[in-house]
């Protein structure tokens, strides 16, 4: 056991290696970049080796959530092709795309990974399909609408509380709606006040289309469009839902990497030394026109929805069963014994039972909805004896 005299050494040798690398970031990073000397948190986190950001990025990594993107769907799901895109592939490729802007930006890489790989922990069963079946649940019962990105705030807060950065918290909560401009103007200087009010209006209207507070989550949020579509194409060939000379000709070419390598020129171009996120018009334009195209050509194929009826219903029944048998049983409940237990007090006494229904089932996998299902559901032999 270290005495008071050497941890008072150690967490002084840590503020002074902490000093030159927030010195080295004052040489390096554009001037509008997020500090990690400006890092904000609700809780006081432990002196160690690591910038703040870099604590966020490793404390994502090593969470229950995070470890649960391996079987959440992208777009297609229940599919045996393992070089199809899961939300553990997608997170991965808006970070990597992210960062390698970033890093000729000027901006902060660490905050950039940590939103990146964190902004969709989120996403229920069945990707956007099952978070369309899951808020149309929570809406008939009086809980208003479910998004997925509120949700990731609520899960990596509240659910499964990390302490991260507000920033961090920040780029979850406003990183969709990517499409809605081609300049993304961050709105600096949030408070926390500022974020618990952006995420009532995210709760209440999903569809609204909220500004980061920093360069770093701005620059995620219009990655994760161009992250996805280029990557979706190339998936529908693999399976030959499409073939690729029905893509459409825009100046971004016809294939993933040209595009992402298009898209990246053209990012750093408009947005270098400035005090916003920018595409030009043509290639913005380019996207909405492909974007569009994988709509109507992709994401509602008759072939990747042949299991939608299950699924939906699959979604009703369990919810209502789960709902019905915690009002029921309380602490004896299949709810209770499978997720409100490991939870905190503060989210026990909070959060109304339609809530913890919905966060559980929103936590699960593909494959664990399915078993869930069977498991409730479906008769099993009886064993007699052992």
């Amino acid at each position: 056991m270290s005495s008071p005299a050497s941890s008072q050494k150690n967490n002084d040798f840590f503020i002074l290696c902490k000093k030159v690398a927030e010195d080295k970031e004052k040489k390096l990073l554009f001037s509008k970049a997020s500090f990690s000397k400006d890092h904000s948190s609700i809780l006081i986190n432990h002196q160690d080796h690591r910038l703040p950001y870099k604590r966020d990025v490793d404390s994502i990594l090593h969470s229950n959530a995070y470890s649960r993107y391996v079987d959440k769907t992208q777009v297609v799901y229940l599919v045996d092709n393992d070089h199809i895109s899961h939300r553990s592939l997608h997170v991965q490729l808006v970070s990597s795309f992210a960062r390698g802007i970033g890093e000729i930006l000027g901006l902060n890489l660490d905050l950039i990974e940590a939103i990146a790989l964190g902004h969709d922990v989120g996403h229920p069963p069945f990707g956007h399909e099952g978070e369309g079946y899951l808020s149309a649940l929570s809406l008939e019962y009086g809980n208003g609408p479910f998004t997925h990105s509120h949700q990731s705030c609520q899960l990596l807060s509240e659910i499964e509380p990390l302490n991260l950065g507000l920033a961090v918290y920040d780029g979850f909560l406003c990183h969709d709606g990517g499409m809605s401009e081609h300049v993304i103007y961050p709105k600096f200087d949030k408070s926390w006040d500022d974020h618990l009010k952006d995420k009532v209006i995210k709760k209440n209207n999903p569809e609204t289309s909220l500004m980061p507070c920093t360069l770093e989550g701005s620059l995620v949020k219009l990655c994760d469009t161009l992250s996805y579509i280029g990557r979706d194409i190339e998936d529908a060939i693999h399976l030959k839902i499409i073939s690729r000379d029905e893509i459409p000709i825009t100046c971004l070419g016809t294939n993933n990497h040209e595009m992402l390598s298009q898209l990246a020129s053209d990012i750093i171009k408009n947005s270098l030394q400035k005090e916003y996120i920018a595409l030009s018009k043509e290639s913005f334009e380019a996207l909405k026109i492909l974007r569009a195209f994988n709509f109507q050509h992709i994401y509602s194929h008759p072939k990747l929805k042949v299991e939608s009826t299950k699924i939906k219903e699959s979604y009703r029944i369990l919810f209502e069963w789960l709902l019905e048998n915690f009002k029921k049983e309380q602490q004896e409940s299949y709810l209770w014994n499978h997720f409100i237990k490991k939870r905190d007090e503060n989210y026990i006494q909070q959060t109304p039972p339609v809530q913890m229904v919905i966060d559980y089932i929103a936590g699960m996998t593909d494959h664990f909805f399915v078993r869930t299902v069977e498991k409730i559901f479906i008769p099993s032999k009886i064993k007699l004896f052992e």
